[in-house]
């Protein structure tokens, strides 16, 4: 019984060690892959694993990078992107919600309801404000509350303010373009990734939850476009600013006006009135962004008797002598009657067009034909897009040929009943400044990269060509009368220069008849004519007053290109031999008439003028040395036109003419 109780019990060491042994060899086992799933978590290159570790302390910032700058053709900053922060929170990293409500709302203005609407515990992570002031992001710094993040990034500035608003647009929040160019070229100027893919940065956080800055934070690893444009920033001012003033005056609804090289298609400058200013685009109505250059249409009344001219004179059907009656001013078509604005009998081809008779421009037509007319209108573009590198724009209207009767084939010869685009009909002119081609116009020259390397050219291209060179150069000179004594645009002519063009006055349809008291008054010129170098347009929308285009766009034609021209160093084309005056060359108290008095500054106090404004007299500058006469422009801020060297001895106006700031004057200069 004792050897069994001993047995008994050898059996049970035996199972005990060997359960011992067991559990030591699972504990042994255990240990080692956890020592190896350790090693391998440390050394071994798992994506999935990487990604999970970086989530422990980096997180993804969806703000993008600095967009392209926008230069004008002469290297001037027109937008740029500068340094901003912005505010977001992570919900649930933050520890006392009340308190960090509280302080936000006090720091950024924000209510607090708004706040804590936002600040969802269920959201992983919101933007409470974007673009913070720099007084703003100093007081979050010191309060440095749990699960706020300031962000750097950038914001879109336009440092000239309202200067080619319309043309530049405007940029959202989350970087992207909105309108005009920054919305045309945002592929190029918003950048990418070397894969191009996506935007945003990453950035480091600690433990609770917060977001630190590193070199790497936002760095450029993505490309940078920039936009060189073909406008030019003097001539963009000068357009606004005479385009503005006119507008005003006039108590006009709305304005434009364009600056076109005829030589290559570039837009030199092309505004709009009312403007914005992108800086604050949100307080301004949509209405103010639009570019009616490219997305408006009108009927542009007289300026498309020039489309007409060009078609008879292309197939050679009239000669610019060739006489036509013009009923005295009525003219029945069927149940129809057409009219001039006086009663004109007798008028050959040219004085048709100087003179802007509607009866007589029928009457061309009438030999030209319906179908030879149908054909270059669509040759030159109308009733098509140009091809603008510009959003939004609009072919107008060109109706079908089947739909001519023969009251519509009056009133479109007269343009009625036809809708063109303010850049149609510029880019038209054009094509017959240049000699008949037709260009695409255009507005960006280049797209480069961050180190000046060119991505993208664009230059002059070729639509086609519409009318024959001598057809273009004819035209030309018809037009030119038209600015001359008598036409309907002698407030567009300049002193030096010859100047080609038609004025158009239209009226608009209202609830689908023509109005009698609603008006677009327009002014289209070539200058110089003789080497035509640019082509600007006017137009004023429903002028109060005075309405017809030789009046009240003309005059803006005659301001906006004489600053073009100088802004161009583009020389006269027509100078003739100015008559020396035999009188005291430099004028002296003492000769003066008692109403007048001598003031500094290069000007004559008149009676009812005053010189420190914009009306005044011109002064005498015979007999002063070109040195001095520029240093007396300069001290008033204005600009002449000066021909030769040594000592004036002639100019434009004479002494004593009533002139005003900003219109063109000129002064000849020969040795002594």
């Amino acid at each position: 019984m004792k050897k069994k109780k001993i047995f008994e019990k050898g059996i049970g060491q035996r199972k005990r060690r060997r359960r011992i042994a067991l559990l030591s060899l699972f504990y042994l086992l255990s240990f080692s892959l956890l020592v190896y799933r350790c090693l391998y978590l440390h050394l071994a290159v798992d994506p999935k694993l990487e990604k999970l570790a970086r989530n422990q302390y980096t997180t993804r910032i969806e703000e993008a990078p600095p967009r392209g700058n926008i230069y004008d053709a002469s290297g001037e900053e027109l937008a740029i992107s500068v340094p901003s922060y912005s505010v977001a929170a992570r919900p649930t990293k933050i520890k006392d919600r009340e308190r960090t409500i509280a302080e936000l709302s006090s720091v950024l203005g924000i209510p607090p309801n708004k706040l804590a609407s936002k600040m969802d515990p269920s959201k992983k992570y919101v933007w409470l404000k974007r673009y913070i002031t720099v007084p703003e992001k100093d007081r979050l710094s010191q309060l440095n509350l749990d699960g706020i993040e300031m962000v750097k990034g950038s914001k879109r500035y336009y440092p000239n303010r309202e200067v080619a608003s319309q043309l530049l647009g405007a940029v959202g929040q989350d970087n992207e373009g909105l309108s005009g160019l920054e919305l045309f070229y945002d592929r190029y100027l918003r950048g990418g990734t070397s894969q191009g893919q996506g935007e945003g940065a990453t950035t480091y956080r600690d433990a609770r939850g917060k977001t630190f800055e590193t070199e790497e934070t936002l760095d450029a690893a993505r490309e940078t476009h920039h936009l060189h444009l073909t406008i030019r920033k003097n001539i963009q001012y000068v357009t606004e600013k005479e385009l503005n003033a006119a507008c005003q005056e006039s108590q006009a609804k709305s304005c434009t006006a364009m600056v076109i090289d005829p030589l290559t298609g570039a837009l030199l400058a092309i505004a709009a009135y009312p403007n914005f200013n992108p800086n604050d685009y949100q307080l301004y109505n949509a209405d103010s962004w639009r570019n009616r250059a490219v997305t408006d249409t009108f009927e542009p009344g007289s300026t498309f008797k020039t489309i007409m001219a060009a078609t008879a004179l292309e197939n050679g059907v009239v000669r610019p002598e060739d006489k036509f009656f013009c009923e005295n001013g009525a003219y029945t078509i069927g149940s129809h009657t057409i009219h001039d604005h006086e009663h004109y009998g007798a008028l050959s081809f040219r004085e048709i067009l100087k003179f802007s008779s509607n009866i007589g421009i029928y009457k061309v037509g009438q030999k030209t034909g319906k179908r030879n007319f149908y054909d270059v209108m669509n040759h030159f573009g109308f009733g098509q897009k140009t091809g603008i590198d510009y959003p939004g724009e609009v072919a107008g209207y060109s109706p079908p040929l089947s739909a001519w009767q023969e009251i519509e084939f009056a009133n479109i010869s007269f343009g009625q009943g036809v809708r063109v685009t303010p850049i149609q009909l510029a880019s038209s002119f054009a094509t017959i400044a240049n000699g008949g081609m037709r260009l695409r116009p255009y507005l960006v020259s280049k797209v480069t990269d961050s180190q000046g390397k060119t991505i993208l050219e664009v230059n002059k291209k070729e639509v086609g060509r519409v009318l024959k060179p001598q057809t273009a150069r004819t035209l030309i000179d018809m037009l030119k009368e038209v600015t001359e004594e008598g036409g309907t645009a002698t407030r567009a002519a300049l002193p030096g220069y010859t100047v080609a063009g038609k004025t158009g006055t239209a009226q608009k349809v209202i609830d689908g008849h023509y109005s009698h008291t609603k008006f677009v008054g327009s002014f289209v010129g070539i200058v110089p004519a003789n080497a035509p170098r640019l082509v600007v347009f006017v137009s004023i929308d429903e002028p109060k007053g005075a309405i017809y285009g030789g009046v009240v766009a003309a005059p803006v034609f005659r301001k906006i290109a004489w600053a073009s021209l100088v802004d161009l160093g583009i020389p006269p084309d027509n100078i003739p031999e100015l008559k020396e005056d035999k009188a005291p060359l430099v004028a002296t108290r003492r000769s003066l008439p008692p109403t007048t008095s001598l003031t500094e500054g290069g000007f004559f106090k008149t009676v009812g003028f005053n010189p420190l404004e914009e009306k005044g007299s011109f002064a005498d500058f015979r007999g002063l040395s070109k040195r001095k006469v520029l240093s007396v422009l300069d001290q008033r801020g204005f600009s002449c036109q000066t021909v030769g060297s040594g000592i004036a001895r002639a100019q434009e106006p004479a002494p004593g003419s009533h002139w005003q700031q900003g219109s063109p004057c000129r002064i000849v200069f020969r040795p002594d």
